[in-house]
């Protein structure tokens, strides 16, 4: 599939606040106004969307030949398959005839999808096989130039899916770098891998796609104050916040683009099935982190977030559980987004461990989940001021400065740890935020994320 055309005309006052993202590494604010702007908006769609690998499904959604799911890639309509030679596919979900979309179930299975409109059908690997009354009317029609298409690059790490659009992107391993290393501990700590329990559970918010990604890189500073009632409930115990517990706190505020944070005793605090373990993937760092962490929380740029995290959804009926939810941010407007939650459980667990994993994910981490409602009560406050004219007139800034130059005393302790990217000895700094928006910048200034080309020549610059 062609890449989208990249608009090189932008208008001044956009590529002012492009800039000034550009400059939060040194200032440590970004212009309030790129949570809520429709130029800025659009501009994301083609190059941040346009250029990126955007996650499209696990693995274990569509585990039998002929099995799909309807997907996007922001406004893109895909088809997310395993076509009957068991290759999982992406295709784009647009017949080659009048380009109506072909499917309109959300999921389900099948060898062969037939357009609404004339009825051009096409086998699940995208190939065309059928176009009624050919003999009359489409006599020299060569059907092979007539398949689905597919976006230039596909691949697969740890059973998430991801799609590109650019075929000039770097190839997914390069993209996700050494960033691999903490996806490893959230999603490749399992003997037999992981698996999807249930649908992605979807729902809408009033809010920027941006707000919601820059949180889950690791904002532990707004649990005290947003997240009170889950503590005072001890749904997240007191005795495992990063406000208290002998445990390690870290940020992973740069590593190739992407960013994390993670706490993790010297001893399993439980929470997962001691025999599910393997060390397979896993250095003996790792495999120490994913057996006794709290929580690793953190965001693939642009839009996969992901949370292995402990909880208790019945503080006095049940005990402290570990699920994992992957989170993608579906950009729908400026001001709107729609959340896709997976939760997903150890392959090999218990079905009874499945369940209550499920269960404690579900009433936790979703639409109406009690850490989820917290979040939601204020990115939206956050969106709504953002388009304001106030916001407009006077250029406010959102301060991301937490810990940046003397505001603080944690320490890059880089050189002492044993696994890549800048590592910070707290989770309360925002290094892990202004890492994302300098992905923001480098995306929407045509760089690649790791800044590995900063001195090159910027679009619209």
């Amino acid at each position: 599939m062609a890449t989208g055309t990249i608009q090189e005309d932008v208008p001044d006052r956009v590529q002012s606040i492009i800039d000034d993202v550009g400059k939060v590494s040194e200032t440590g604010e970004i212009p309030t106004r790129i949570h809520n702007d429709s130029e800025i908006f659009e501009l994301e769609r083609d190059r941040v969307f346009g250029e990126s690998w955007v996650f499209i499904g696990h693995e274990s959604e569509i585990p039998e030949a002929g099995d799909y799911a309807k997907r996007y890639i922001a406004d893109n309509p895909v088809i997310f398959v395993r076509d009957e030679n068991d290759e999982i596919r992406v295709l784009f979900d647009a017949c080659r005839h009048r380009g109506t979309t072909v499917v309109r179930a959300e999921q389900g299975n099948t060898t062969h999808f037939r357009c609404p409109y004339h009825n051009w059908t096409y086998k699940n690997t995208g190939e065309l096989v059928g176009v009624p009354h050919k003999e009359q009317c489409y006599q020299e029609l060569d059907t092979c130039e007539y398949a689905l298409q597919s976006p230039p690059q596909v691949d697969t790490y740890a059973g998430l899916v991801f799609a590109c659009l650019s075929e000039d992107t770097p190839p997914l391993e390069e993209y996700l770098g050494d960033f691999r290393w903490y996806l490893d501990i959230a999603m490749n700590f399992a003997e037999g891998g992981l698996e999807v329990v249930g649908e992605p559970i979807r729902w809408e918010a009033d809010t920027s796609w941006k707000i919601a990604a820059d949180n889950f890189t690791g904002d532990a500073y707004h649990v005290p104050a947003a997240h009170k009632s889950t503590m005072d409930l001890d749904i997240f115990p007191s005795d495992l916040t990063a406000l208290a517990g002998n445990r390690t706190s870290l940020d992973v505020i740069d590593c190739g683009g992407h960013s994390c944070s993670f706490s993790y005793f010297e001893e399993s605090p439980g929470g997962y099935p001691e025999e599910i373990y393997s060390d397979d993937h896993l250095s003996e760092l790792q495999y120490k982190i994913a057996k006794n962490h709290v929580s690793i929380v953190g965001t693939v740029f642009p839009n996969l977030s992901f949370n292995n995290t402990l909880k208790n959804a019945d503080p006095d009926n049940r005990e402290l559980t570990k699920f994992l939810t992957i989170r993608k941010w579906q950009p729908v407007a400026p001001d709107k987004t729609q959340i896709w939650n997976w939760i997903l459980v150890p392959k090999n667990a218990s079905e009874e461990f499945k369940e209550q994993a499920y269960d404690t994910g579900i009433t936790t981490f979703s639409v109406s989940g009690n850490f989820e409602v917290d979040d939601f009560a204020v990115w939206d406050g956050i969106t709504e001021a953002a388009g304001s004219s106030f916001t407009r007139r006077s250029n406010r800034q959102s301060n991301y400065q937490m810990n940046m130059d003397e505001m603080g005393d944690a320490e890059d302790i880089s050189d002492e740890w044993d696994g890549p990217g800048t590592v910070i000895n707290s989770a309360f700094e925002d290094g892990t935020m202004r890492t994302f928006y300098q992905s923001w910048y480098r995306t929407m200034t045509g760089q690649r994320i790791d800044g590995s080309d900063d001195n090159s020549e910027h679009r619209g610059a």
